[in-house]
């Protein structure tokens, strides 16, 4: 995939209000005209435990550009360690209050990302 943002955040204890917070945030990517991998949206055919989903989930990270954090990441130890990943494989990542001016970062100049 080219182009394509992996968004990470809490999900563990707050399922409802994350699936809604993942769909903003999938919604708003998409304008942009980027591709998306929304975790909650995976198929998930394992056992349901936190390891099972995390490794489904890195398996899709591996494709991704860039990484979206949602506000209050910091609070999941899934998203800090997809975050985590993201930086050692030089994933760019950019978090839910900065998108405007990231996203203008990285496309001004000779990089665009939104072709």
């Amino acid at each position: 995939m080219h182009n394509t943002v992996y968004i990470s955040g809490k999900i563990t204890g707050m399922e409802e209000q994350a699936y809604k917070n993942f769909e903003e945030a999938e919604n708003y990517i998409t304008s942009l005209g980027f591709n998306v991998i929304n975790p909650m949206k995976l198929t998930h055919n394992h056992d349901k435990t936190w390891n099972s989903y995390m490794k489904e989930c890195l398996k899709h990270l591996m494709d991704c550009d860039y990484i979206y954090l949602i506000n209050g990441y910091e609070e999941s130890k899934g998203a800090k360690l997809e975050l985590y990943i993201a930086e050692e494989l030089g994933i760019v990542n950019f978090a839910e209050y900065e998108v405007a001016q990231s996203v203008y970062e990285l496309t001004k100049g000779t990089i665009n990302l939104l072709k």
